[in-house]
């Protein structure tokens, strides 16, 4: 049962890699809090049938097949939507690629792969999402950036190059439309129970980073996020432009 009633009634939503965590989380939340969603994702059966569930219980969504690393379908996810419900009042863009890299192994291929997937895309969303928000005067976008944007880890450095690159997209999108009615936003996830943290083995394996590595010694939820997202989102929040919301159990202060 969802503690707020309609705070995205009638709303249509864009978001991108909702087939599982927190992307999924956030489509089946704001779905509950009245929004129309469209989902995306490269698992086409994976989406459709998470947009299903919402529908069945009485949501409203349809899924949009999806490679973030490929401007077109980005654009064409963005267009599909407004074809569909007239409109697009928020974009979260959410969709990410972690793999683990010291930057001596890193190829030129992966580094575009990693650039193109967690940078490019936020850009390019941003930029199609723009196009109908601006004549509107309104719109919304929340970025799911990490606190990695922030901390240093090995083996993730060109990721946290991204993320650090998303913290300046945020603030210039912030800064250049806030006059237009668009406000732009973002969350910075810690360590989360969804993705390799679903398995056993990997929590075990990263036990004492857990534990040891964030002043709240345990994972953050899906759900944790999708809130603070819903927040970030609602009308209550519309002060709120350049935010970087951190929910990551104080992990960035070790």
């Amino acid at each position: 049962m969802a503690k707020y009633v309609d705070v995205l009634k009638d709303k249509v939503i864009v978001i991108t890699g909702t087939t599982s965590g927190i992307g999924e989380g956030m489509a089946r939340l704001f779905a509950e809090q009245g929004a129309k969603v469209v989902g995306s994702g490269r698992r086409k059966e994976k989406g459709e049938q998470i947009m299903k569930e919402i529908c069945d219980a009485g949501g409203d969504a349809i899924f949009v097949r999806t490679d973030v690393s490929d401007h077109l379908q980005i654009k064409a996810l963005i267009d599909t939507a407004v074809e569909h419900y007239g409109r697009i009042d928020i974009l979260v863009n959410n969709a990410a690629l972690e793999p683990t890299i010291m930057l001596k192994d890193i190829t030129w291929e992966q580094f575009e792969q990693v650039i193109n997937t967690n940078l490019g895309a936020y850009v390019m969303g941003t930029k199609y999402a723009l196009d109908y928000m601006l004549p509107q005067k309104s719109g919304k976008i929340l970025n799911i950036n990490s606190v990695t944007s922030e901390q240093i880890v090995p083996g993730v450095g060109v990721y946290s190059l991204a993320k650090a690159g998303i913290r300046n997209l945020t603030k210039t999108t912030a800064l250049e439309y806030a006059r237009e009615g668009i406000r732009c936003n973002e969350i910075c996830p810690g360590l989360i129970l969804a993705g390799e943290f679903m398995k056993p083995e990997v929590r075990e394996w990263a036990k004492d980073s857990i534990e040891n590595g964030t002043p709240v010694p345990r994972l953050g939820t899906v759900e944790e996020i999708a809130y603070a997202a819903l927040y970030l989102l609602s009308d209550e929040a519309d002060f709120c432009n350049a935010t970087s919301l951190f929910v990551d159990g104080g992990r960035r202060l070790i």
